[in-house]
């Protein structure tokens, strides 16, 4: 085909001759009629796609990085089955540490970690208490009640070594309490409350009444 062929484009795209260097993916031998038009289409292009996968703007990476960088970190955990005494750091962040109470119905200032565990304690014996008037094994109660040693107390000066010398007495009750037959499980209930009743004669003695409702009638003072 001697000369230049070029075909008017629609409004606002230029097409580039026919005949001149095309990209390296429109160059042809000779040429029909069909592969004529698809190679006015190819020359068209700015240029030849690298791959089938659309780039992606520069823009849109910017934001993701961005999203990515802003996306907040998980809060702290404490670890559940770690080491617990008195001289496992406690983790600043959890719920429950100064400065992150936990909401709570009854405290309108929110729980610490120490008073809310308190709470599931008392929970806990008020199901240990019915189990055992039924004549049935209370369940384990060790696994959770262990944290009072390594838990954020409302007071920071409190987690002492007078209150965690309290605290062993008072889990190795609920041990024995665990561990006892049916038959003595009810004195040994008892002398779970007795260690958490001489704890807070010592400090925070607001919680006795609420230690003594957990006693058994044949137990009440």
């Amino acid at each position: 085909m001697p000369g230049r062929v070029c075909l008017l484009p629609r409004s606002g795209v230029k097409l580039r001759p026919f005949l001149q260097p095309l990209p390296l993916c429109a160059r042809f031998g000779a040429v029909n009629a069909k592969q004529l038009v698809g190679m006015v289409l190819i020359s068209a292009c700015t240029g030849c796609p690298q791959s089938g996968t659309p780039a992606v703007p520069p823009s849109q990476v910017a934001t993701v990085g961005k999203a990515v960088e802003a996306a907040p970190s998980a809060p702290p955990q404490a670890d559940p089955d770690g080491p617990c005494t008195l001289d496992t750091k406690l983790i600043p962040g959890i719920a429950g540490s100064p400065g992150h109470p936990i909401p709570s119905t009854i405290n309108p200032n929110g729980n610490s970690e120490l008073a809310q565990l308190m709470r599931t304690m008392q929970a806990d014996l008020k199901v240990a208490r019915e189990a055992i008037e039924k004549g049935e094994k209370v369940g384990p109660l060790w696994p959770r009640f262990r944290k009072i040693r390594c838990s954020w107390p409302t007071n920071q000066a409190d987690r002492n070594a007078a209150f965690d010398t309290a605290a062993q007495s008072y889990l190795a009750a609920v041990q024995a309490l665990e561990s006892a037959p049916v038959s003595e499980a009810r004195a040994a209930y008892g002398r779970v409350l007795d260690g958490c009743r001489a704890c807070h004669e010592q400090s925070c003695s607001g919680a006795i009444p609420a230690i003594e409702a957990l006693r058994m009638t044949t137990e009440a003072k």
